[in-house]
């Protein structure tokens, strides 16, 4: 058994694509979205690595995330060919993204069928229109933007939550860190993102359980920061 299969508890429940990752950019979801996914709950995962596929498509961007599937193992992903990947796919082109590793503990999201990368399996997450890929990067740093994506993230009691905060008190909790964090501690960003004017970066410890929802029917605001890591909004900070 992989330590992956540790994380999955699956039910059969057929939802709607979500984002992840630099996915997460706020676009409407186009009509060709509509693919079968269930629900699946990761467990244990504040800190597992995960990989990101972007088929781009002559009309559409397709993202394939490692997290449900057996993992992301680096020696794979760096000799990945993007090209031969495109033509295995019948693709126009092949983006990777990460690795990434998950910032809270629990998570329930949707995902869909299992495509094979060069030896390294990943599941289908989401259909997005090419405006949504933008450079590659993602959303503009410290610029908020809607996602409707289905996803319930829990950062249980005693564990550190990083946060950013914006000018108006807006708190909002990394989801996912990158691998430019100095020695994968996000405490770290601290001092290594250069925050917009209004904007702080901050370490809690709640007391109680932080749980975070959000879903087609009701979106969640996030942002990214300068390192291309993504914060979903949750609170704000009393006046």
């Amino acid at each position: 058994m992989t330590r992956t299969d540790t994380f999955l508890k699956k039910s059969g429940t057929l939802l709607r694509a979500f984002f992840i990752g630099i996915a997460a950019a706020g676009a409407a979801v186009p009509a060709f979205a509509e693919k079968q996914v269930e629900q699946i709950t990761l467990t244990d995962i504040r800190g597992m690595r995960y990989c990101e596929f972007l088929l781009i498509y002559e009309d559409r961007v397709e993202i394939y995330n490692t997290s449900a599937s057996a993992g992301c193992p680096a020696d794979l992903w760096d000799s990945m060919d993007t090209a031969k990947l495109a033509e295995a796919h019948s693709a126009v082109k092949v983006q990777l993204n990460g690795p990434k590793f998950w910032a809270m503990d629990e998570q329930t999201i949707g995902m869909g069928e299992t495509k094979s990368f060069a030896g390294i399996d990943a599941r289908y997450a989401a259909t997005l229109p090419l405006s949504a890929l933008g450079s590659g990067e993602g959303a503009a740093p410290y610029s908020p933007y809607t996602s409707a994506k289905l996803q319930t993230m829990v950062f249980k009691a005693g564990s550190p939550v990083y946060e950013l905060v914006d000018a108006d008190g807006n708190v909002y909790a990394l989801n996912a860190y990158g691998a430019k964090v100095r020695d994968g501690d996000p405490g770290n960003l601290a001092d290594q993102l250069s925050t917009a004017n209004g904007w702080s970066f901050r370490v809690t410890t709640p007391s109680d359980n932080l749980i975070i929802e959000g879903s087609t029917d009701a979106p969640v605001q996030m942002v990214g920061d300068d390192l291309h890591q993504y914060y979903t909004r949750f609170g704000s900070v009393a006046k």
